[in-house]
């Protein structure tokens, strides 16, 4: 019996050396991948063989990488893992929990130094126009009863009521929690990405105008849906395969003339919208087409304001809703941005200043305060 098990542990042991050699050598004949759509992140391709790579042992840790990232059947592992995790009865993968219908995202750590030079910056910057500062709770805040049992989350309110109390009266502070607690049983925030939906950013935005004494009707909005099979950053974590979103766009039934204009590319176009993101695995980016460092948007009305907006990828999905109240809106993303923001404050007319980030992004953000000091 013994001599039994001894050969299959043996015969086990070739079958996977084997497999493991013809894996490699299958890896080593077909093209590396650049970039997985699975996990929407950028792959590691065949390093570079050098003297200094091998001494300095970055050549093993690339090679490492490469055979992990290229490991043929790759994806199809990822979306099986997360197929036995789940039927085993987890309640999270990495930083995402199960919850049923939906994945939420764990609320980030915050980086307490950078907090706190972003916000002497925000302070400090064009301290003498109206400037308004949106921090948007993530689902995790909101939607707490969708979590597991027993999960132990201490949510965001705690940081988000430090930063809110940081400004005081000297910066118009933009709340929408007890709004989002209203609307929480919507569908305010996608199912398999950490970004809020249209709808959430409209809530948003309605909430911001009511506070600036503007209008924001959903009346005068068409909703076009324009994906049913997007799966988001929370999909590509986990390897969720089972729960897919939809994508609406709201259009504006009165909206006058506009164009956006590029600053790297300077390229032009009509349309915040990019219609070919719906044709890859990162459906989100049909709003304004990702995340770019500046971005011009001129539109054709009778408005006197010309907004500076600071901003992560939430506010992609609620530029849609900006439209109308502004003469221009000069879009900043501080991720991506190489030009000091006081440049644009008399080159496009600055005369109101806003920043809108979700917390996640922004309780870890290391690039804001660069750009506005």
């Amino acid at each position: 019996m013994k001599k039994d098990e001894q050969l299959l542990k043996r015969l086990l042991g070739i079958f996977c050396a084997i497999l493991l050699v013809i894996t490699m050598v299958i890896n080593l004949v077909l093209p590396d991948r650049a970039k997985s759509d699975v996990e929407n992140r950028s792959l590691q391709t065949f390093p570079t063989l050098s003297m200094d790579s091998v001494l300095d042992g970055s050549f093993e840790t690339s090679m490492n990488d490469w055979f992990s990232d290229q490991f043929v059947g790759r994806n199809f592992f990822i979306h099986v893992r997360y197929a036995i995790l789940k039927a085993f009865g987890y309640d999270k993968i990495d930083s995402v929990y199960l919850c049923g219908d939906k994945l939420i995202e764990e609320s980030a750590q915050p980086d307490v130094d950078n907090i706190v030079r972003n916000l002497d910056a925000i302070e400090a910057f064009a301290d003498d126009l109206p400037t308004y500062f949106m921090l948007v709770p993530n689902a995790i805040n909101v939607q707490y009863d969708s979590l597991p049992y027993f999960t132990t989350s201490d949510g965001q309110d705690g940081i988000m009521n430090d930063i809110f109390d940081y400004f005081e009266d000297r910066i118009q502070v933009v709340d929408t929690r007890d709004m989002f607690y209203e609307h929480s049983d919507e569908y305010i925030y996608y199912k398999t990405d950490h970004h809020w939906t249209s709808l959430g950013a409209f809530y948003g935005c309605q909430y911001l105008m009511d506070l600036k004494g503007e209008t924001l009707k959903k009346k005068n909005y068409k909703v076009l849906p324009v994906s049913d099979s997007f799966q988001g950053t929370l999909s590509n974590k986990t390897g969720s395969f089972d729960i897919q979103d939809e994508i609406d766009i709201f259009v504006n039934k009165d909206l006058c003339d506009y164009y956006v204009v590029d600053d790297a590319t300077q390229e032009k176009s009509r349309s915040i919208y990019n219609s070919k993101a719906l044709d890859v695995n990162d459906q989100y980016t049909v709003f304004m087409g990702g995340n770019k460092g500046v971005v011009h948007l001129e539109m054709n009305n009778d408005s006197d304001k010309h907004l500076l907006l600071f901003k992560d990828s939430y506010a992609n999905a609620a530029i849609q809703f900006l439209l109308p109240y502004y003469r221009t809106i000069t879009i900043v993303d501080a991720r991506y941005c190489n030009e000091k923001a006081s440049n644009f404050l008399k080159r496009d007319l600055i005369n109101e200043v806003m920043y809108l980030y979700n917390t996640n992004t922004f309780v870890q953000d290391t690039s804001l305060a660069d750009v506005l000091e």
